[in-house]
C-alpha cells in the first residue's frame, strides 16, 4: 500500500494556518509484543449432527484413511456416528440406544485386540465396546463396582501384551486396575479407602513400566506408586498439592524422554517435568486467562513443539497456548467461542492436524492447518471479529490482516508467508471496540493503524514495527461524536488525521497534526442545525459534504474549510422521507483524480442515492436502483482495487440481500450499474483485495460464523 495523499497534504495543511490550536487530551503508552507462530493453524469448518451429546472422541470405525467422530449423550443413552471423508468432510449418520449411560470412553488399543473401555458412573458399571463397520457399538463385556467410577487410563502394566485400565473417581472407592482375562473383566484393588479424582499410568522411575501418580482429594496430595514390572505397586512417595485439579496427565511435554505430569487448577496449568532422577523437582505454572475446565495436548503449528488447548465452560470458549521453548508458552490465542461447548478432543486424519470441539446443539467445530486455498476458506483466530483491515508488511505484495475482536478488545494481527498462508499472530489491547480500521504503510514492517467508530469519541493509533516486535499505542478524543475521519501524510514524520463531527447542534471539522513527536488540534465551525451525516474530501482540496435539516427537506451543502469568508454552498435539496439514514462517502470515485461524493438514502418506503463532484449533482431514484442502494451503514462501502491492474470500485454490502456488490458509474455518474461480487455472505465488514497472485477476493468478518472468511469474488 503506497503513502497516502503524500503529494496534496502540504497544501491542505496551509489551508488550516490561523485557526485557533486547542488543547486535546490523549494516552501514550510503548510495549513489547511476541509474534506467535501459528504456520497455518486457523482453518475453521462445522458440521451438525443431532442435539443433545455432550462429549465425543475421534476414532476411525472403518478402518479408512480418515478420522470419524462418535458422540454420546448419556442422558438419552445414545451414540451418534460422524464418518470423515477427504479434504475433512464429515457426515453425520445416525444414532444407536446403548444399555448404559456413558460418562467417560478411551480407546482400548494393544497387540492382542482393541476396543474402547467406558466408564458408567450413574451405573457404576465398566466395560468394554467393539464398534462396527458401521459405526453401530456392540457391548463385549462389562464389570459392576460399588461406587462411581469415572477417570480411566489404560496401559500394558505387567508386559504381556494386552492393556490393563486404572480406574478412579472422585467417588471411587480408591484405585482399581481392571484385567481383561479371556471374555472376562476382574477387577483388583490398588487403594482403598479414599478417593482420587485422577490418575495416570505413566513411567515415574524410568524403568520401562506404567507406574501410577494419582491426586488423592480427600487428603488433597499426590501419590506415586512404582510398578515392580509385573503390574504389582507399592506406595513410594507423597506431594501435597492444596488445590483440587482438572485432568491429570503425562506427556513428555518437553521432549526430552522423560515422561511429565500435566495437570490443571483453576486458571493455570501445572507442568511437572521428569527427569533421570525422577524427582519432578522442576515445575512450571503456566496461567490461563480462563478457568480451564478441560485440555488436550499435541504440535498443533507443526514446530515440533508440543501445545496445550483448553476449554472453559462458562464463556464457552477454546484457547491455544503454543509452546515457545522447553519451559515457556507463547500468549494465549481465543480460537473459539461458540454457545454451549461441552468437549474438546485432538482431530488428526489424513492430511489433518488440529482440534475439534463439540457444542449441546450438535455441532462439531475444527480448527486444522491451513495448507492451500479453496474457492471459500474460514480463518478462526478470534471469538467475535468485527472490524476488519490489510496492509503489506515487507511490502512484497503478499496482503497481511487485522481485525478487532469484540470479545476481549483486542485488534490481532496475521501476517502471511510466500504462500499466503497466515503464518505469525500477534495481538494488543485496546481501550474499547472499534468499527472502522485504517492502515498506513510507512516502511517495510512499520505501520499505522488508526482505529474509530462512527458516532463515538474516541480514535486509537497503533505503531507496529514487526521488524523489533515494539508497539506504541496513543489515544485520541473527538470533541463530538465522528461522521468520518481521513488521514493525510506530510512527510514521514508529519500527519495529520481529520474528523468531521457534531458537537451541541454544531458541525466542525477538527485536524489532528502530528508533528515532532507531540499531537496538536486545530478546529473549524462549519455550520449549525440539524445533521444527518457528513464526509471529508481531501483528493484535490479539502471540502466537508454534509446533509442537514431544512424544514420539510434535507439539503446536501459543501464548504471548504480554511476560507473562513466562503458561504455554505448548497448542492442540491430533496424531500425529506420518514425513518430516513443517509450513509455518505467521498473518494477518487470516477478514477479522475478528484473528489466524487456519494450519498446513499435508505428508509422504510424507497431507498436512493445522490452523487456529486464539483457543481455537478445527480439524483438516482429508488425505482432505477433495484434496492441496490439499500445501505445501512458505513461499514457496508468499501473502495478499492477489485481486478489486476484495474481501476479502483466503489463496492457496497446489502445486508438485506447478503451480497456485495461492485457499483459502475455512467456517463460520469448520472447513473449506476450493479455487479454482484460476492453472495450469500454475513459481513460485519470487509475488503476486496488479492489474496493470491491468481484471484481478488472478499475478505470479511462473518457475523454468522465468528471467523474471518476469504471468498473468491465473481467476474
Amino acid at each position: 500500500m503506497k503513502k497516502l495523499f503524500r503529494e496534496e497534504k502540504q497544501g491542505l495543511k496551509k489551508e488550516l494556518n490561523g485557526v485557533k490550536p486547542l488543547l486535546i487530551f490523549f494516552l501514550f503508552s510503548q510495549s513489547v509484543f511476541s509474534q506467535i507462530p501459528i504456520n497455518g493453524f486457523c482453518k475453521y469448518n462445522y458440521y451438525k449432527a443431532d442435539s443433545g451429546f455432550t462429549n465425543f472422541l475421534t476414532v476411525n470405525f472403518n478402518s479408512d484413511s480418515y478420522s470419524d467422530f462418535i458422540l454420546f449423550n448419556p442422558a438419552k443413552k445414545e451414540v451418534g456416528v460422524i464418518k470423515g471423508e477427504e479434504q475433512g468432510i464429515l457426515k453425520y449418520k445416525k444414532s444407536f440406544r446403548v444399555p448404559l449411560e456413558i460418562t467417560s470412553v478411551q480407546p482400548l488399543q494393544s497387540r492382542r485386540g482393541s476396543g474402547y473401555f467406558f466408564s458408567s458412573r450413574r451405573k457404576m458399571q465398566a466395560g468394554v465396546y467393539e464398534l462396527k463397520s458401521n459405526g453401530k457399538p456392540n457391548l463385549l463385556r462389562s464389570i459392576e463396582f460399588d461406587s462411581y467410577p469415572d477417570y480411566l487410563s489404560i496401559a500394558d502394566i505387567d508386559g504381556k501384551g494386552r492393556n490393563e485400565i486404572l480406574v478412579s473417581g472422585s467417588a471411587f472407592n480408591g484405585l482399581s486396575i481392571i484385567y481383561q482375562d479371556k471374555n472376562e473383566l476382574v477387577e483388583k484393588k490398588i487403594i482403598e479407602g479414599t478417593a482420587f479424582s485422577h490418575s495416570v499410568l505413566c513411567d515415574l522411575n524410568n524403568d520401562g513400566s506404567p507406574d501410577i501418580a494419582a491426586y488423592d482429594i480427600i487428603r488433597r496430595r499426590f501419590e506415586f506408586l512404582y510398578n515392580n514390572s509385573k503390574g504389582q505397586f507399592r506406595k513410594v512417595r507423597s506431594i501435597p498439592f492444596p488445590e483440587r485439579i482438572i485432568n491429570l496427565k503425562s506427556f513428555d511435554i518437553n521432549l526430552d524422554s522423560y515422561e511429565d505430569l500435566l495437570f490443571a487448577s483453576g486458571k493455570s496449568f501445572y507442568i511437572w517435568y521428569g527427569d533421570f532422577r525422577s524427582s519432578y523437582e522442576n515445575t512450571s505454572k503456566i496461567e490461563t486467562r480462563y478457568k480451564v475446565d478441560k485440555y488436550i495436548i499435541g504440535d498443533f503449528n507443526k514446530d515440533g513443539k508440543i501445545d496445550l488447548a483448553y476449554l472453559n465452560f462458562e464463556h464457552s470458549l477454546v484457547s491455544v497456548l503454543f509452546s515457545k521453548n522447553e519451559f515457556e508458552f507463547y500468549p494465549e490465542i481465543i480460537y473459539l467461542q461458540r454457545q454451549g461447548l461441552t468437549d474438546i478432543t485432538p482431530y488428526y486424519s489424513r492430511f489433518i492436524n488440529g482440534i475439534a470441539a463439540l457444542s449441546t446443539d450438535g455441532s462439531i467445530h475444527t480448527v486444522t492447518n491451513f495448507s492451500s486455498f479453496a474457492e471459500v476458506v474460514d480463518i478462526s483466530l478470534g471469538a467475535k471479529p468485527n472490524a476488519l483491515s490489510f496492509f503489506d508488511n515487507e511490502n512484497n505484495g503478499i496482503t497481511d490482516f487485522c481485525f478487532i475482536d469484540e470479545y476481549d478488545k483486542k485488534i490481532k494481527f496475521v501476517l502471511r508467508n510466500s504462500g499466503g498462508i497466515p503464518a505469525n499472530f500477534f495481538s494488543f489491547q485496546l481501550h474499547e471496540n472499534h468499527d472502522r480500521i485504517i492502515s498506513e504503510n510507512l516502511n517495510s514492517g512499520l505501520k499505522n493503524y488508526i482505529c474509530y467508530s462512527f458516532d463515538k469519541k474516541l480514535i486509537e493509533i497503533i505503531k507496529a514495527d514487526f521488524n523489533s516486535n515494539k508497539i506504541e499505542k496513543t489515544a485520541l478524543y473527538s470533541p463530538g461524536p465522528i461522521k468520518d475521519l481521513k488521514l493525510g501524510r506530510i512527510n514521514d514524520s508529519e500527519y495529520l488525521i481529520y474528523i468531521v463531527y457534531t458537537n451541541n447542534n454544531s458541525l466542525f471539522l477538527g485536524a489532528f497534526s502530528y508533528k515532532d513527536l507531540r499531537f496538536n488540534f486545530f478546529e473549524q465551525l462549519i455550520d449549525t442545525g440539524r445533521f444527518y451525516d457528513a464526509s471529508i474530501g481531501i483528493r484535490d482540496e479539502l471540502v466537508v459534504y454534509y446533509w442537514q435539516n431544512a424544514g420539510q427537506n434535507v439539503s446536501l451543502g459543501k464548504k471548504h474549510p480554511g476560507n473562513l469568508s466562503e458561504e455554505k454552498e448548497n448542492v442540491i435539496t430533496i424531500p425529506f422521507i420518514d425513518s430516513l439514514r443517509i450513509n455518505t462517502y467521498t473518494g477518487d470515485l470516477l478514477n479522475m483524480e478528484k473528489d466524487v461524493s456519494i450519498s446513499f438514502f435508505t428508509s422504510t418506503v424507497s431507498n436512493s442515492a445522490v452523487v456529486t463532484s464539483g457543481s455537478f449533482s445527480s439524483f438516482i431514484k429508488g425505482k432505477e436502483s433495484k434496492a441496490g442502494f439499500r445501505i445501512t451503514s458505513k461499514n457496508n462501502i468499501f473502495f478499492g482495487e477489485t481486478r489486476f491492474n484495474g481501476l479502483k470500485k466503489l463496492c457496497v454490502y446489502l445486508p438485506e440481500k447478503k451480497v456485495v456488490n461492485r457499483l459502475e458509474f455512467i456517463n460520469k455518474g448520472r447513473n449506476i450499474a450493479f455487479t454482484e461480487i460476492a453472495d450469500k455472505s454475513f459481513i460485519g465488514s470487509f475488503f476486496v483485495k488479492n489474496m493470491t497472485s491468481k484471484n481478488y477476493h472478499i475478505v470479511y468478518t462473518n457475523t454468522d460464523k465468528s471467523c474471518v472468511t476469504i471468498k473468491r469474488i465473481k467476474g
